[in-house]
């Protein structure tokens, strides 16, 4: 879908609604009518809402605080419902770089606190915060805490190449699974939970291809994790809390991932990205090229191993390459996926390079001169953009991939004849020979 074509909700001034889930547990919905930024996942305009939650047992949680824009609106409604002195955990099922100011806030008022998150989210939170490393409490997959009142919590890691961080947290006593990024959807409403599901399954699809579809591979492995949960309810990072679909919302999580595998063609996209720029960047191409029913595995060069970024580029039709300049080079990570690149994939398959860039970018035209030197054909003109995309170079991204897969296509079809031919002349040749077989056997 088209930035332009997309009608806005109503604007409304922002505000937290709070209400009642479970049994101790409160959702914090920070609401926005609005756009929050320029990201090819808001870009239906309906608004949207930052969901955290807060378990009132006898230790206390809050579990994913919502990020800056919602920051002082969010304490101040927090406040009314629980005094921070006694707050014990705050759970982050992501590290959100954008969450940084809200926790730094919650970390002056409750100084007690311990912050959970798993260890590449401690990795984060360490690299930011140095002094807060006795403050931080790193989970693993089926570790347990027990907040007293039944409110055992599970956590289950959940890493995906956008979210090498992310987990999901379990209550026992409620049957809540809290999703963080899983069964989201970017709408906003007065609705609390998805009486109207019906109506939400565009929106609901159009979250998943923005967001899951480039890594559906890791998608299918966390849902296969959660699935002997038995959840009563999916509470997840944005929109209604999901109560009346919750079988049906994960069989479409299924179906589409299978869809992504099932189409014929594919495209390896990897990169990296120093401030989230060339990330969201890549986000914008993936969806062009998913629009125009492309498959697309999406490969984080920073978490990925070698032979993960082989396996890829051996199996795919196309790939596309992006990255940030850092002190005027390509970051080791980038260097290594082009070497891999450059004796893995065939010449024939279909190229493409983008990245973003502050005073220079170097690490772009480096990436495009040793392609273009090794002869690949490149699916678009190559994308510079500098600083943080904007509305516009995000739509000239999503532009571009529409355009790879339009040119990969193409390819296919002209493709196709010769290879139907070339059966056709085998079916003849082997008739030939039957003949003359057959003659020499009379003879």
């Amino acid at each position: 879908m088209s930035f332009s074509t997309v009608i806005p909700t109503l604007s409304r001034p922002r505000d937290v609604q709070v209400a009642e889930i479970g049994i101790n547990t409160l959702v914090l919905r920070s609401r926005t009518w609005e756009r929050l930024k320029f990201e090819v996942e808001y870009a239906r305009q309906r608004g949207t809402t930052a969901n955290s939650y807060l378990i009132q047992a006898q230790h206390t949680a809050l579990i994913d605080p919502p990020g800056e824009s919602f920051t002082q609106i969010f304490l101040e409604e927090l406040q009314k419902h629980q005094d921070l002195g006694k707050l014990d955990y705050i759970i982050f099922n992501h590290v959100n770089p954008n969450r940084m100011a809200t926790l730094k806030v919650l970390m002056e008022k409750a100084p007690q606190v311990k912050i959970v998150c798993s260890k590449p989210g401690a990795n984060v939170l360490k690299n930011t915060f140095p002094d807060w490393e006795s403050k931080i409490q790193l989970v693993r997959s089926e570790d347990t805490f027990n907040l007293g009142g039944g409110h055992e919590l599970q956590f289950v890691t959940v890493p995906t190449p956008r979210w090498a961080d992310g987990m999901c947290t379990y209550d026992v006593a409620t049957r809540i699974l809290y999703t963080d990024k899983l069964f989201g959807v970017h709408v906003c409403s007065d609705v609390l939970f998805d009486e109207d599901w019906k109506q939400l399954d565009g929106d609901r699809r159009y979250y998943f291809e923005c967001l899951h579809a480039t890594q559906a591979k890791q998608v299918e492995a966390a849902l296969d994790k959660l699935a002997p949960l038995k959840a009563k309810y999916y509470a997840p990072g944005h929109g209604p809390i999901v109560r009346y679909s919750l079988s049906r919302f994960t069989y479409d999580y299924r179906q589409w991932c299978q869809e992504q595998k099932n189409q014929e063609l594919r495209v390896a996209l990897l990169y990296a990205s120093a401030y989230g720029n060339t990330a969201t960047l890549a986000q914008a191409i993936a969806q062009g090229l998913i629009q125009t029913g492309v498959a697309v595995e999406s490969i984080n060069c920073e978490l990925a191993e070698p032979s993960e970024i082989t396996r890829a580029i051996e199996a795919c039709d196309g790939f596309i390459i992006g990255s940030p300049t850092l002190g005027g080079h390509a970051p080791t990570q980038i260097q290594t996926a082009l070497g891999i690149v450059l004796s893995a994939a065939a010449k024939t398959k279909l190229a493409g390079v983008f990245g973003s860039y502050g005073w220079s970018g170097e690490a772009i035209d480096l990436i495009e001169s040793k392609l273009l030197d090794a002869n690949y054909r490149l699916g678009f003109n190559t994308i510079r953009i500098r600083f943080s995309p904007t509305e516009f170079t995000l739509q000239q991204c999503q532009d571009a991939g529409a355009e790879f897969a339009q040119v990969l296509k193409k390819k296919k079809k002209l493709r196709t004849p010769r290879q139907a031919l070339t059966a056709a002349q085998v079916d003849r040749t082997e008739q030939a020979v039957g003949r003359i077989i057959g003659s020499l056997c009379v003879i």
